[in-house]
C-alpha cells in the first residue's frame, strides 16, 4: 500500500495542489502567529528590560520617593562600585502648535541623565546635556520632526516657557511607562528647578567585579530603612520581562483565534477535496478490492495519502508562517499603533513542530470521513460506470435535519441565557458561544437548503445567460452536499467580516449618540493631567472669566471637584455654576441641599438635605457621590479653582469662530486642553476604521482559503464531468459558453456562501451588541455599502478562482473526451 499511495499522489498531484495550498495558508497563519509571538516576546524582553541594563542591584521607592541621603547610604555600602539615583517628574513639553504634547490628556516626563553612561537605562544618540541643553525621546522627535541641534520648549511649575537645545536623542525601547509621552532628559538639579521635585524613583547600583548580586542586595537592604524594595538586577530584569510577556501574550492570543478560524476553513476545503477525489476513484478502489485489498488497507492508504499532503502543506506552511511573522508587526503597528518592537525573527522548534503536527492532524481528520466511505466500495463497482452525483437517502436527510435542529435549538437556548445574564462581559461571551453552536447547526442543515437557495439566486442567470446559465444552476444544485461544503468556508469568512463590520459600525454610532445626547456643550476645556500621577490639574478662574467676556459664547460653565468630609464620610463632590446644562439634575438646587448618586446607597447625610437621587455624571469629569452648589462646596472643601470648563457657543456662531476664541484665550493658559464633540467623534472614527481594517486583513486569509476550495471543487468537477462537457459541446455549446457556464457556477457558489454568511452576521451582531452594551441603548447600524462590497468581492473572487478550471474544460477535444476513460 505504500507504493500505491506514492503512485496515487504522483498521479493526482495536480488535483491536490489547491488542497495543499489551503493547508499551507491554514498552517501558515497559525505558525506565523506563534513565530510572531516568540519574536515579539524577545523584542519586548529586550526593550522592557532596557532600563535595568548593566544594573546589579536596584532600590525601588515605596509610598514615598527616595532621598539623597538614601543614595549616599547605598553608595557607602561595601562592594558598590557606583550608584545613581533616577528622577522622573511631570514636565509638559510644547509642540509646534505652541500647545502641550499630550497623550490621553497627560503631559510628558522629565527624566534625569545619569553621569555613568552604563547606568542610564536608555540608548543615547548624541551627547549628555550641558547647560541650556536637553535630551529628547526618539518617538517625540519623529512625531514633531525634530533633530539634534534644534530647540524645544517646556513649561515649568509656574507655567513659564523654558527653551533648550537638543543635544541627543534617547531610545527607551517599548516602555510601558513612557510610551506615547514626550520625555525630556535633563540633569537632576535642572529637573528640581523646573518642577520643584527632588525625590528619586529608584537607585541603581553597579557592583565591583566578582561581587555576588544577592549578597550585595542584602547589604543594601540592611543599610536602608523599611518601606523600600531592594532587588537584584537579574530579579528586576525578570520582572520587566514578565510585564513584557503579558503584553506579547495578548497579541498572540488574539491572532491565534484568527489562525484557528483559518485552519477550520482549510479543513472544509480538505474534506471536500477528498470526498470528490474518492468519489471519482470508485472504480480504482473497487479494483483494489477485487485483487484482495481489505477495507483497513483502503482506509489506511487514504489516511496515508492525506498525511503526506498534510506534511508537505505543513512544511510549506511553516515557511509561509515565517513570512507572515514579518508582516504581522506591520499590520498591528499601522492599524492599532500597538508599538510591537522591531526584532529579528525568532524561529524556535515549538512553532515548527506545532505547524507540522497541525498540518498532518488537520488533513487526516478532514480525510477520515471520506476515507471511511471509500471502504464501503464493493468490488462489483468496478464493472459499473461512475455515477455523476452522489445520492442522499431520505433517512440521511431526516437524520441531518434532526442534528441541525438540535444544534440550532441548543445554540438558541445558550444565546437566550446569555442575553439574560446580568454581567455584560459574561453575557457577551455566552451569546458568542451560542452563535457558534447555531452556526454549526446552519452548516449541518446547509445541504438541505443550499440547492433551493442556489436555484433562487440563479434565476437571473438562467434567464439572462440562456442555456449555459440554466446548466450552471443545475450543476450547482446537482450535489447540494458538495456545494454546501464548498461554500461553508466562504460562509465563515464573509459571515465574520459582516458581523465585525456591523459590530464596529454600531459601536461607533452608539458612542456618537452618547456624545451628542450626554454632551451638554460644544466644547470641554480640561486641565492637563499630570504625566506621572495622571491626576488632573486645575483651571484658573480667570480663564473662565475671560471666556465669559465674549458674546460669541452663550454659556461658560465651570465645574469643580473636591473630596470633602460630610458627617464623618469622605465624599467625592462636584459643583457646576450653570446646573441647567445638566438636564438630568432636578431644579431647585440650593445651598444646604445635595443631589446624590442614584447608583449608590442612601448616604444618610443629616447636615445636607437630599434633593433627589440622579445620574451625577458630568461629561469629562466623571461620576460624583453627589452634586452641590458652588458656594456649598466652598464651605465644605474651601475655595479652589475649577477642574473643567464647558462652553456652549451662541446661536449663529460658526464652529470655526468659536474655536478661534477658545484657542486665542488659551494661549495665556497653556496647561488647558480644548476638546469638542467633533474632535472626539473623529478620533473614535479613526480608531474604529483601524480595527475594521485589521479584522478585514486577518479574515482575508479565510476568504483566500475558501477561494482555493472553490477552485479545487471546480477543477475536480471539470474532470468528473468530462464526458458531460463533451456532450454539451457536441450539442452545440461553444467553448466560450462552456467557460461562461463554469464561471456562472462559481459565481453562484460565491454568492450563496456570501449571502448565508451575511444573514448570520446580521442576526447575531445585534444580539452581541445588546449583551455587550446593556448599560446603554445601542444604535444598531447595518453597513449596507460594506455588505454589498463583501458580496461583490465574493462574487468577483469566485469567478477569478474559476478561470483556470474553465479554460482547462474548454480546451478539451470533443471526441477524445467522449471516449471511455
Amino acid at each position: 500500500m505504500w507504493r500505491f499511495t506514492f503512485a496515487s499522489l504522483t498521479k493526482h498531484a495536480r488535483r491536490l495542489v489547491a488542497t495543499t495550498m489551503a493547508v499551507v495558508l491554514g498552517v501558515g497563519f497559525t505558525a506565523g502567529t506563534l513565530i510572531f509571538g516568540d519574536t515579539a516576546q524577545a523584542g519586548f524582553d529586550e526593550t522592557f528590560a532596557r532600563t535595568a541594563k548593566n544594573v546589579d542591584v536596584v532600590v525601588l521607592a515605596g509610598d514615598h520617593p527616595l532621598t539623597a541621603e538614601q543614595l549616599r547610604a547605598v553608595s557607602g555600602v561595601g562592594d558598590v562600585d557606583h550608584a545613581e539615583g533616577r528622577m522622573a517628574a511631570s514636565l509638559p513639553m510644547l509642540g509646534s502648535s505652541g500647545r502641550p504634547l499630550l497623550n490621553n490628556g497627560r503631559s510628558g516626563y522629565a527624566v534625569s541623565v545619569a553621569e555613568d553612561e552604563s547606568l542610564r537605562g536608555f540608548d543615547l544618540d548624541g551627547h549628555a546635556p550641558a547647560a541650556g541643553e536637553a535630551l529628547l525621546d526618539l518617538e517625540t522627535a519623529a512625531h514633531e520632526h525634530l533633530s539634534i541641534g534644534q530647540r524645544i520648549q517646556v513649561l515649568d511649575k509656574s507655567g513659564a516657557i523654558q527653551s533648550y537645545t537638543i543635544s541627543g536623542l534617547v531610545d527607551f525601547g517599548v516602555s510601558k511607562k513612557y510610551s506615547g509621552l514626550s520625555v525630556v532628559g535633563l540633569p537632576q538639579a535642572e529637573i528640581t528647578r523646573l518642577t520643584g521635585e527632588s525625590g528619586l524613583e529608584e537607585i541603581v547600583v553597579r557592583a565591583r567585579p566578582g561581587t555576588d548580586q544577592n549578597e550585595l542586595a542584602q547589604r543594601v537592604r540592611s543599610a536602608l530603612a523599611d518601606g523600600v524594595t531592594v532587588k537584584t538586577g537579574a530579579q528586576r530584569r525578570t520582572d520587566l520581562a514578565n510585564e513584557a510577556t503579558s503584553v506579547a501574550t495578548q497579541f498572540t492570543f488574539i491572532l491565534l483565534i484568527f489562525g484557528v478560524i483559518s485552519l477550520v476553513v482549510a479543513i472544509f476545503v480538505i474534506y471536500n477535496t477528498f470526498a470528490i477525489l474518492l468519489a471519482q476513484r470508485v472504480r480504482e478502489t473497487a479494483l483494489l478490492r477485487c485483487i484482495g485489498a481489505t477495507r483497513r488497507q483502503i482506509f489506511g492508504a487514504t489516511l496515508l495519502e492525506s498525511a503526506a499532503i498534510g506534511l508537505i502543506g505543513g512544511a510549506f506552511g511553516v515557511l509561509a508562517g515565517i513570512g507572515i511573522s514579518y508582516g504581522l508587526p506591520l499590520l498591528l503597528n499601522n492599524a492599532l499603533h500597538s508599538g510591537v518592537p522591531d526584532h529579528p525573527v525568532v524561529v524556535r522548534a515549538a512553532p515548527v513542530l506545532i505547524g507540522l503536527t497541525l498540518g498532518v492532524v488537520a488533513t487526516m481528520a478532514a480525510a477520515a470521513i471520506p476515507a471511511l466511505r471509500a471502504t464501503r466500495t464493493r468490488p462489483l463497482a468496478a464493472l459499473r460506470d461512475v455515477p455523476s452525483a452522489a445520492t442522499t437517502s431520505r433517512r440521511s436527510k431526516v437524520v441531518r435535519a434532526i442534528v441541525a435542529l438540535a444544534a440550532g435549538a441548543v445554540g438558541v437556548f445558550i444565546t437566550v441565557r446569555g442575553g439574560q445574564t446580568d454581567d455584560s462581559e459574561t453575557a457577551t461571551f455566552i451569546v458568542v458561544g451560542g452563535g457558534v453552536v447555531v452556526f454549526l447547526g446552519v452548516l449541518a442543515a446547509s445541504p438541505l437548503f443550499i440547492g433551493r437557495l442556489t436555484a433562487l439566486v440563479g434565476l437571473p442567470a438562467g434567464r439572462l445567460a440562456g442555456p449555459p446559465g440554466r446548466v450552471a444552476v443545475a450543476n450547482a444544485r446537482r450535489n447540494p452536499g458538495r456545494t454546501a461544503v464548498t461554500t461553508a468556508s466562504l460562509m465563515i469568512g464573509v459571515g465574520l467580516m459582516a458581523m465585525f463590520s456591523m459590530l464596529l459600525g454600531s459601536i461607533k454610532e452608539t458612542a456618537k449618540d452618547q456624545l451628542s445626547s450626554h454632551y451638554p456643550a460644544d466644547y470641554m476645556v480640561a486641565a492637563v493631567r499630570d504625566g506621572k500621577t495622571g491626576e488632573p490639574g486645575r483651571i484658573p478662574m480667570a480663564y473662565a472669566d475671560q471666556l465669559k467676556g465674549h458674546k460669541e459664547l452663550a454659556t461658560v460653565a465651570t465645574i469643580r471637584s473636591a473630596k470633602a468630609n460630610v458627617d464623618g464620610k469622605v465624599l467625592h463632590l462636584g459643583a457646576i455654576d450653570h446646573p441647567e446644562l445638566l438636564p438630568q439634575l432636578p431644579g431647585g438646587l440650593t445651598d444646604g441641599a445635595i443631589v446624590v448618586d442614584d447608583k449608590q446607597p442612601d448616604p444618610n447625610l443629616p447636615s445636607l438635605r437630599t434633593l433627589a437621587a440622579a445620574d451625577t455624571t458630568i461629561p469629562g469629569a466623571g461620576r460624583f457621590d453627589g452634586i452641590v452648589t458652588w458656594s456649598q462646596l466652598e464651605k465644605l472643601a474651601g475655595p479652589g479653582d475649577g477642574s473643567l470648563v464647558l462652553v456652549k457657543a451662541a446661536s449663529g456662531v460658526s464652529p470655526v469662530e468659536s474655536r478661534e476664541i477658545l484657542d486665542r484665550v488659551g494661549l495665556a493658559y497653556p496647561l488647558t486642553v480644548v476638546n469638542s464633540v467633533a474632535d472626539l467623534s473623529s478620533g473614535l472614527e479613526t480608531a474604529v476604521n483601524g480595527l475594521l481594517g485589521l479584522f478585514a486583513g486577518l479574515l482575508g486569509t479565510t476568504v483566500l482559503i475558501s477561494l482555493f476550495g472553490i477552485a479545487n471543487t471546480l477543477s475536480l468537477s471539470v474532470i468528473e464531468r468530462t464526458r458531460e462537457s463533451a456532450t454539451l459541446r457536441a450539442l452545440g455549446l461553444t467553448r466560450g459558453q462552456l467557460r461562461g457556464m463554469l464561471l456562472a457556477e462559481a459565481l453562484l457558489m460565491g454568492l450563496v456562501g456570501a449571502l448565508v454568511g451575511i444573514v448570520f452576521g446580521l442576526v447575531y451582531a445585534p444580539l452581541v451588541l445588546q449583551a455587550a452594551l446593556r448599560d446603554v441603548v445601542p444604535v444598531i447600524v447595518t453597513p449596507w455599502d460594506w455588505l454589498a462590497g463583501l458580496v461583490l468581492l465574493a462574487a468577483a473572487a469566485s469567478c477569478l478562482a474559476a478561470v483556470l478550471p474553465a479554460r482547462r474544460a474548454a480546451r478539451g477535444a470533443i471526441v477524445a473526451a467522449m471516449a471511455d476513460r
